[in-house]
């Protein structure tokens, strides 16, 4: 071809300029159809492994190394110089490691040195004074100087600026701190707090164990306990989440693979679970490559067939303007180049096109759900893909423009063909087969027991091309027989439409397209809306509300009375005691609710039970006795024995729980109750804060063992506090207000005189009665994954195990999914009797009060440890690999809608030519142009109708089949119950969307060709 033809079809290029456009676009579609797989599938796995390291533990996404031996083996100096020496051996790791943090600990009495004496971790680590929030006092730094925890100071009576006894030396208690993020990445999940030690409880129990929290002091103060201390000296180093990516992860596991080898020569340990962590990534992002490259497969070839109609399309419309070249005695080589080389040319400009456009929407993509700061990296692939994908478009356009080519120049010239050719049955027959074949192995029998894999995503796509093919097979059949009515009812319109759609073959070819792109823009739309349902439910199931605030409460101080005065509405916040049940297999979390604000605040939906979660909670009510509330320093009891069978007089002790206790009752021992009646006056540790009464018991004096037998009648009960004696009617003489619990211990009778508590007692038992403030088995809700024997059996909070009474078995409970017991808050610790070792307090927020309650709680002196936010896992679950292959789904489906929009638009447009000489003629006979508009809106909206009716029809079919055998997280969740109804509002918008903006494209571009239509062009010849 010389340089004049070259010219000659840059010319036709820019005299077709908006067809050339739209080929051009298209073909910049196909290209970036392709590229976005190796780019979404790079910056999805980016995001999968920042995700995975961003919730593992401290240890799953950093390495240490401790040594531990005597203080004077320098172990600080020693675990520093083998970390570096090991760090400098792994260059992947000195790059993506961050700074490291030593730390020295050591174990030291309080006070006075004896077996029973205190003992708390004393406590060295760079940086601390950065991230704890000082309370009182300054922060350490001279040697012989520490700061204690605000729990550890008021359980101790530390008071900064004091001097304390720690092991061997004399310490001054500078100031008082609340650690920042205990969990967080600078503490390393260290064990060095266990008032603070969250969900997960303290970290450590061994023999060392301290029921106190860390004291911070100097290296020098550590080191200062004595050169036979043991210290355990330890470097901290964490990755830096924003440098690693998905290719450092092989060399950086081969790295770590040698961390824990023990070191002989300096005895310096390695510790570090990041290998289980990155496996656990890759394995996810492995996961994911396949669903993504078949989505993205199933998008490319629609791509694909949306060039192949908009080139089949702009050649039959050049149909004459070939037809002409071969009538001037054009060679058939010059013929076919004049044909191709103007969609060649616009294939080579489209792949640079496209791979920016695919760079462009899929960092887009990133931005909107994947997590913060991921990277779209430009890779190899992406490249190889841009010009496969080219590649594939050239034989688009190749085989779109060969029958135009081929065909006769009086069939050119033809207005439109006489009878659309029939399409080869064999694509038809072959894709039913495929369809069919991957419905029976997605629904059949034993599907259930093989996992669906990308089937499930390729099945949806051939459900709707089945549909597709079908319907285009049927709707020019239906035409035809519309010909015989529309013409004997003169209805001119109709006749018009029916008879351009039954005979044009790019009228059926559209058909084809605009039901597919409805179908998957239904089934998209459908399978991401049930997908982040999913999501949502799930995430706000786990977590129980908006956010579930771990807290630190101070020593005497009740959450539920700071929580009333933050939210005196009861709408916005409640307080809940939690704690876990390890001894159960699965395990079993137990929480403690305030009934009516947990209804209002918790998330709950109404197939996890069955009654409103108002209705249940209110199940856990009990009409019991009141609670026996004691303040001040003195508790006296009147009692009258009138029997008591012994060889010595038992002792009357009484279960005091104080409101800061963690280990159980406080015992008071009144006194003898020997045959009689006399009056009991003992010590009360309640002085200035209030104590609850939990129950009484006899004890024998001394060590000898014997039985005993008897009656003794509690007559009164007094309290001294500021105001004198405070005397107690209700505690001794309300009816049902005692009960047995231990044996020995008989009846218990309350009347107006007074309680009678009746014992027989063999040789070594201990008879109790309790104060019957709480039922003997806790009303219970109780979730369907708790085993049957921890149904009626807790651990409980603390040392004391819990009879539980289930009142409703739900299929999830808020906070606890499957495996949950909820009962009554205060029931529960009443119940507890101020065993409550294990118990986690949490704050449960509405959404409204998100933003302000961290900061009300802070000033009410309550400590914010944690915060789980049910949108932010809401987003982590969206952000798993098989709803981002969904997500992906979602964008080609959106694709498809624009595309087929703009297919309908230029069908139009290129048949305009055609379609104004046959308008114009009607004109000529005699029609009016409001006729022959009817006819084009008709025409084109009947073929908007037949794909918005089956593409949806088809696409919901799809969905319902499909949509079940999709995984929906890298798990496999089990509570709450999936769900997979349509999602009738983003459907219906979806749809609704897609008409209005063909409709508009219809209304516009009928318009358009019909004004341009003039009888004058009857004297023009057909070009």
């Amino acid at each position: 071809m010389t340089r004049r033809d070259l010219g000659l079809v840059l010319q036709g290029l820019w005299f077709r300029r908006w067809v050339s456009l739209a080929v051009l676009l298209v073909a910049a579609l196909v290209v970036g159809a392709a590229v976005t797989g190796p780019l979404f599938l790079r910056a999805a796995g980016e995001s999968v492994l920042r995700d995975t390291l961003a919730q593992s533990t401290a240890s799953g996404r950093g390495v240490a190394d401790r040594y531990e031996g005597p203080m004077t083996d320098g172990p600080v100096d020693r675990v520093v110089t083998a970390d570096a020496a090991k760090v400098a051996e792994r260059p992947v790791l000195a790059r993506l490691l961050g700074a490291p943090v030593a730390a020295l600990q050591t174990t030291v009495t309080v006070g006075d040195a004896g077996p029973l004496a205190e003992r708390v971790p004393l406590v060295s680590r760079d940086g601390a004074c950065a991230h704890v929030r000082l309370v009182t006092g300054t922060c350490p730094e001279q040697p012989g100087s520490v700061m204690a925890t605000v729990s550890t100071a008021e359980l101790q009576g530390w008071r900064a600026g004091q001097t304390l006894q720690l092991g061997t030396q004399r310490v001054l208690l500078a100031g008082t701190y609340v650690p920042l993020d205990p969990s967080g990445d600078y503490w390393a999940g260290r064990p060095y707090f266990v008032a603070y030690a969250g969900g997960a409880g303290p970290a450590y129990a061994g023999p060392d164990a301290s029921s106190l929290d860390a004291v911070l002091a100097t290296r020098e103060t550590v080191e200062a306990a004595g050169p036979s201390a043991t210290g355990a000296a330890s470097v901290d180093r964490l990755l830096d989440l924003d440098r690693i990516r998905v290719t450092d992860v092989p060399a950086l596991q081969q790295e770590i693979d040698t961390w824990s080898t023990p070191d002989d020569s300096t005895g310096v340990q390695g510790d570090t679970a990041l290998t289980v962590v990155l496996r656990q990534a890759i394995g996810v992002v492995d996961a994911l490559t396949l669903p993504v490259l078949v989505v993205e497969a199933q998008l490319l070839v629609l791509c694909w067939l949306v060039l192949f109609l908009v080139v089949a399309n702009a050649a039959e419309a050049r149909g004459p303007e070939v037809a002409l070249a071969k009538l001037r005695g054009v060679g058939t080589g010059a013929t076919v180049a004049f044909g191709l080389l103007d969609t060649l040319l616009l294939v080579v400009l489209a792949v640079p096109v496209g791979f920016l456009l695919a760079w462009a929407w899929t960092v887009a993509l990133a931005r909107w759900q994947l997590a913060p700061g991921v990277p779209v990296v430009l890779t190899a692939a992406a490249g190889w893909a841009a010009l496969g994908a080219g590649a594939g478009a050239v034989v688009g356009a190749v085989l779109a423009t060969a029958r135009t080519l081929r065909r006769p120049v009086v069939e050119q010239w033809r207005r439109a063909t006489r009878r659309v050719k029939a399409r080869s049955w064999l694509v038809d027959a072959a894709v039913a087969v495929v369809a069919v074949v991957g419905l029976v192995a997605l629904v059949g029998p034993g599907a259930a027991d093989v996992p669906a894999g990308p089937l499930a995503l390729v099945a949806p796509s051939l459900v709707v091309l089945l549909a597709a093919l079908v319907g285009s097979r049927v709707l020019p059949g239906l035409c035809r027989a519309a010909y015989g009515p529309t013409r004997r009812r003169g209805w001119v319109a109709g006749l018009l439409a029916v008879r351009q759609l039954g005979r044009r073959p790019s009228t059926l070819r559209l058909a084809l397209l605009l039901t597919v792109a409805f179908g998957l823009v239904v089934f998209g739309v459908d399978a991401w809306s049930v997908a982040r349902a999913n999501a949502h439910d799930r995430a706000w199931t786990e977590v129980g509300a908006a956010e579930v605030l771990t807290v630190n409460v101070p020593p005497g101080a009740d959450l539920a009375a700071v929580v009333d005065r933050i939210d005196p509405t009861g709408a916005e916040v409640t307080a809940v005691s939690t704690a876990t049940d390890f001894t159960r297999t699965p395990s079993v979390l137990l929480l403690g609710v305030q009934p009516e604000r947990f209804a209002r605040i918790a998330f709950w939906r109404s197939d996890l039970g069955p009654a409103p979660l108002a209705d249940l909670t209110s199940r856990l009510a009990s009409t019991d006795a009141p609670p026996v509330l004691l303040t001040g320093d003195r508790l006296r009891v009147d009692v009258d024995v009138p029997s008591m069978t012994a060889e010595a007089a038992p002792l009357l002790v009484a279960d005091v729980v104080q409101p800061s206790a963690l280990g159980g009752a406080t015992r008071v021992v009144l006194g003898p109750v020997g045959v009689g009646r006399r009056t009991l006056e003992a010590d009360l540790p309640c002085a200035g804060k209030t104590c609850r009464l939990a129950g009484v018991g006899l004890q024998r004096p001394g060590t000898t063992l014997f039985p005993f037998r008897g009656t003794v009648v509690l007559t009164g009960l007094q309290v001294h506090g500021d105001a004198g004696w405070q005397d107690k009617p209700g505690a001794v003489r309300t009816a049902g207000g005692w009960r047995p619990v231990r044996t020995g211990a008989a009846a218990a009778t309350s009347s107006a005189t007074g309680t009678a508590l009746e014992a027989d007692a063999s040789l070594a038992d201990s008879p109790t009665w309790q104060v019957a403030d709480h039922p003997a088995a806790l009303p219970a809700l109780v979730a369907s994954g708790v085993a049957e024997a921890a149904r009626t059996t807790s651990a409980g909070l603390g040392s004391r195990p819990l009879a539980l009474d289930p009142v409703a078995l739900t299929a999830a409970l808020p906070g606890g999914g499957d495996r949950a017991v909820v009962v009554d808050r205060d029931l529960v610790r009443r119940a507890s009797e101020g065993s409550v070792a294990r118990d986690v307090e949490t704050v449960w927020v509405a959404p409204a009060a998100v933003a302000r309650v961290p900061q009300e709680l802070e000033a009410a002196g309550v400590t914010v440890l944690d915060t789980s936010s049910a949108s932010e896992l809401t987003r982590v679950y969206g952000r798993q690999g098989p709803q981002l292959a969904l997500l992906l789904f979602l964008a080609g489906a959106s694709l498809a809608a624009l595309l087929a929009g703009g297919g309908a638009a230029l069908t139009l447009h290129l048949n305009g030519r055609r379609r104004t000489y046959e308008l114009a003629a009607m004109l000529a006979l005699g029609l009016r142009r409001r006729t022959l508009l009817a006819a084009l809106h008709l025409e084109q909206g009947l073929l908007v109708a037949f794909g918005a009716v089956v593409g949806t029809a088809s696409g919901l079919v799809a969905a319902a089949l499909a949509l079940p055998a999709i995984p929906e997280f890298s798990d496999a969740p089990t509570a709450p119950p999936l769900r997979y109804d349509v999602q009738v509002g983003p459907v219906a918008l979806s749809v609704g969307v897609a008409v209005l903006v063909l409709a508009l494209t219809v209304v516009i571009s009928s318009a358009s060709l019909v004004r341009s239509a003039h009888v004058d062009q009857l004297r023009e010849a057909p070009a």
